[in-house]
């Protein structure tokens, strides 16, 4: 999950960030007084709650997947810790991949560029779990620190206080990046297109 799902929010998000360039309908957008950083944290913020009905999915596919194949030592207390663990990784890996939605979301098709640099990001998080010190402080990973993944293994010992950092530094960064958001560049070529021309 780590991996794929990174790539996945972000070509969803990028995608709704996207809409107005698709549809061309930023222009009667505009005309309701919200600034184009509002209407952003407004779609960030519900690309957040889709993060976590993802994870609900996940869950509930997981729950049918265990009672079809019947593996042994099934109980609602896991059901119960694999709907926290599974919808929480969900939303800290969405939060993990914010700026570079945010960043993506400036240029034209940047959903796309976003995908494949968020399935970097996450495939990155393959070699940082090869040291627990680069394995708490990488954001992709602190995420799974957070939810006490695998935590009854011996070998792996989470920092969570250092995962917790991780993840609010990625958030001051996101939040630094959404304050000085500005409309994209495709939105400043529509501009362009949308001027009228004089004569026939």
């Amino acid at each position: 999950m780590s991996t794929i799902f990174p790539m996945c929010i972000t070509l969803i998000t990028g995608y709704i960030i996207a809409r107005e360039q698709k549809d061309d309908t930023l222009k009667n957008i505009k005309v309701v007084p919200v600034s184009y950083r509002k209407l952003l944290f407004g779609k960030l913020l519900v690309c957040g709650l889709i993060a976590i009905f993802l994870g609900v999915v996940c869950t509930v596919f997981t729950v049918i997947a265990e009672l079809l194949v019947k593996f042994p030592g099934f109980s609602m207390q896991l059901v119960g810790q694999a709907f926290m663990q599974i919808t929480l990784n969900c939303l800290f890996l969405y939060i993990a991949v914010l700026p570079v939605i945010i960043l993506t979301s400036r240029l034209s098709n940047g959903y796309m560029i976003g995908a494949i640099l968020s399935f970097v990001y996450g495939y990155g998080g393959m070699f940082a779990v090869g040291s627990m010190t680069l394995a708490n402080m990488y954001p992709i990973t602190a995420s799974l620190g957070l939810i006490n993944y695998r935590s009854y293994d011996s070998a792996v010992n989470w920092n969570k206080s250092i995962c917790t950092i991780s993840l609010i530094a990625i958030i001051i960064l996101s939040t630094i990046l959404l304050i000085n958001s500005k409309e994209g560049e495709w939105s400043k070529r529509e501009k362009k297109k949308q001027s009228l021309k004089k004569g026939w």
